[in-house]
C-alpha cells in the first residue's frame, strides 16, 4: 500500500526479509542428507556482500528469484547477483544459462544434488525504488537489511521445510520471524517458500524488544542511536496499540491456515528520510534522522495501520477487490483510534490529522468524482481517494450506527463480527454483506449510502456525519474545520467520544 502525506510520497507495502542458510561445505559428507538449505555469510569488512550457498535437489531446470518487485530494473533482482556457480555432489561443474527476469537455466537432470554459490552485492540504494529502498535491501553502519526477494535464488515451487544458517561477525545478531533451530548459533527453519520470499531479516548490532501475547510474538528491531534511545517508548506505544486491537477484536491475529503465522517482525532504522514497507506479515520503517513531528507521525501511523491489517486483511479479508477500499477505510479509522488510545494523539491533534493528513488529500485527488469506492485496485495512484475517502466512509457509518442505536452498537461490533466469522478460514466478506450488516446494526437501510458514496461517485459529506456525532464541522476551500461542542451542548457525549474510540 502507498501512503502519501504532505511533502512526501510514502510507499508502504510491508516487506518480509528472508535470509537463509545451509550446509557450510561445498562437498556433501557421507552422513549428510542434502535438502533445501541456504548458508549466508556476511563479514564486517565486506558487510555489503552476502555470500550465499544453496544446496538442493534439482526439481526442474529453472533457477529463479522472486517475481515480485524490482520491476524498474531490466535485470530485476538478478542485477545484484554475481559470480553464480553450480557444482554437483560428485564435484562436476554445471552450466548455468542467463535468462530474462531474474531467471537462470541449470543444465542438470531432475534429482541431481547441487550446491549453488553466488554473491549478492548490496548496492540497492544506488537505484530508485517505487516503494522506497526499504522494499529491497539497505546497509547502515550498524547492520544490513535484506528481503527474501532480494537475496534468495530458488528452484521449484511451493517448497516446505527449508533451512537457513548465517555466518556473521561475533558481535552481530540476527533478527527474523523464523523459528530458531538451536539456542546457540544462527540456524533457522522456514516453513514454506512463501515464508522465505516474504520475510525480513536484519543482521547487525541493533537492539530487539519482544512483545508476547498468547501464541503471538511481535519482534521489534531498532537500529541507530536515535532510534535505540527510544526503545522503551517504541515498545510502550507498540504494546498499547497491540493490546487495544486484541481487546477490540477479542483475540490475537487468526489468519487462514495456509497463511498462518505466530510471529511478526517490525524493523525501524534511522535514515535520510521517512518511508515504510510491508511484506507479508512484517514491517520495515525508515525514520528520518532528526526528523520533524510529521516524520514521527508518519512512522506511528504506518506502525498502527499495519498492525491492524493483521486482523483486517489477514484474519478476515475482502472476497474481491471491490471491498479493497473498505478494508483500508476500517484500518485507517482504527489506526487513529489506537493512536488516541495510547496517548500519541489527543482530541485536538486527532481532529487536525483528519484535515491535514486526510481531508486535504481527499479534496485534491483527481479521482474524486471519477472513480468509485469499488476501484480499490487504483489505491496506489489515488491515495487521497481510497485511503482518505475510505476513512470518511468508516466515520460516517460509525456515527450512523451510534446515533441510531443511542450508542448501544458501533462499528466495533462489525469488526468483531467479521473476525469471529472469518478468522481462521479462507473465506472472505463481500460488499453486499457489509451493506446488509451495517443496515441491520443501524436499523436503517444503507443502500442509498452505498449507491451514492461506495459504488457511486459522490463526494462524502463528512461534515454532515461529524455534526451528527456532536461536532461542529464545516468544509471550506479544501479544508474541513472541526471543533468540539461545549459539553453542555452535547445531546449524546458518548457518541462524540466514540469517534476517539473511548467507548
Amino acid at each position: 500500500m502507498n501512503y502519501f502525506f504532505p511533502g512526501r510520497l510514502l510507499n508502504i507495502l510491508i516487506l518480509f526479509l528472508a535470509l537463509g542458510a545451509a550446509l557450510p561445505s561445498p562437498v556433501y559428507g557421507n552422513h549428510e542428507k542434502p535438502g533445501m538449505h541456504y548458508s549466508i555469510e556476511i563479514t564486517s569488512d565486506e558487510y555489503k556482500k552476502a555470500k550465499v550457498d544453496f544446496s538442493f535437489s534439482v526439481q526442474d531446470s529453472l533457477l529463479h528469484m522472486s517475481g515480485i518487485g524490482a520491476n524498474q530494473i531490466p535485470e530485476r533482482w538478478a542485477a545484484f547477483v554475481h559470480d553464480i556457480k553450480a557444482v554437483s555432489a560428485d564435484g562436476k561443474h554445471l552450466k548455468i544459462e542467463d535468462m530474462e527476469g531474474a531467471q537462470w537455466k541449470i543444465h542438470a537432470a531432475k534429482g541431481t544434488q547441487v550446491k549453488l554459490s553466488y554473491t549478492i552485492q548490496l548496492d540497492h540504494e544506488s537505484h530508485s525504488w517505487s516503494g522506497g529502498v526499504d522494499g529491497a535491501a539497505y546497509a547502515r553502519d550498524w547492520g544490513v537489511f535484506y528481503t527474501g526477494r532480494s537475496l534468495f535464488i530458488m528452484n521449484g515451487e511451493k517448497n516446505v521445510n527449508l533451512k537457513a544458517t548465517f555466518k556473521i561477525p561475533e558481535t552481530w545478531k540476527i533478527s527474523t520471524p523464523w523459528e530458531q533451530i538451536e539456542t546457540k548459533g544462527h540456524s533457522y527453519s522456514i516453513a514454506t517458500q512463501t515464508d522465505l520470499e516474504d520475510s525480513m531479516i536484519f543482521a547487525g548490532t541493533h537492539e530487539e524488544k519482544i512483545i508476547k501475547r498468547d501464541q503471538f510474538e511481535l519482534i521489534f528491531v531498532l537500529g541507530g542511536s536515535e532510534i535505540t534511545a527510544q526503545k522503551e517508548y517504541f515498545g510502550q506505544i507498540a504494546t498499547g496499540i497491540l493490546d487495544y486491537y486484541i481487546e477490540l477484536m477479542g483475540g490475537i491475529p487468526n489468519p487462514a491456515p495456509d497463511n498462518a503465522f505466530n510471529k511478526s517482525i517490525v524493523i525501524i532504522n534511522s535514515y535520510s528520510g521517512t518511508d515504510g514497507e510491508v511484506i507479508g506479515n512484517n514491517i520495515s520503517i525508515l525514520l528520518e534522522e532528526g526528523g520533524d513531528q510529521m516524520s514521527q507521525m508518519v512512522c506511528m501511523f504506518i506502525l498502527a495501520n499495519e498492525f491492524f491489517h493483521m486482523w483486517n486483511g489477514k484474519s478476515f479479508t475482502p472476497f474481491n477487490n471491490d471491498c479493497e477500499r473498505y478494508k483500508e477505510c476500517f484500518s485507517n479509522y482504527y489506526t487513529l483510534k489506537s493512536l488516541f488510545h495510547v496517548g500519541y494523539l489527543n482530541r485536538e491533534s486527532y481532529l487536525q490529522v483528519l484535515n491535514n493528513l486526510f481531508y486535504q488529500k481527499y479534496d485534491q485527488d483527481d479521482g474524486l468524482g471519477r472513480l468509485s469506492m469499488t476501484d480499490g485496485d487504483q489505491k496506489h495512484d489515488h491515495w487521497g481517494l481510497i485511503y482518505s475517502g475510505g476513512l470518511f466512509a468508516a466515520i460516517a457509518q460509525d456515527m450512523i450506527i451510534r446515533t441510531a442505536t443511542k450508542n448501544e452498537k458501533s462499528l466495533d461490533d462489525l469488526m468483531r463480527g467479521l473476525y469471529q466469522k472469518y478468522g481462521g478460514t479462507d473465506q472472505g466478506y463481500t460488499l453486499e454483506e457489509l451493506q446488509s450488516s451495517l443496515s441491520q446494526m443501524s436499523g436503517k437501510d444503507q443502500s442509498a449510502f452505498f449507491e451514492s458514496y461506495i459504488k457511486g461517485l459522490q463526494r462524502i459529506p463528512l461534515e454532515d456525519f461529524l455534526n451528527m456525532g456532536g461536532f461542529m464541522a464545516t468544509e471550506e476551500n479544501g479544508n474541513i474545520n472541526i471543533s468540539l461542542k461545549e459539553e453542555s451542548e452535547l445531546n449524546s457525549p458518548e457518541i462524540t467520544d466514540g469517534l476517539f474510540g473511548i467507548n
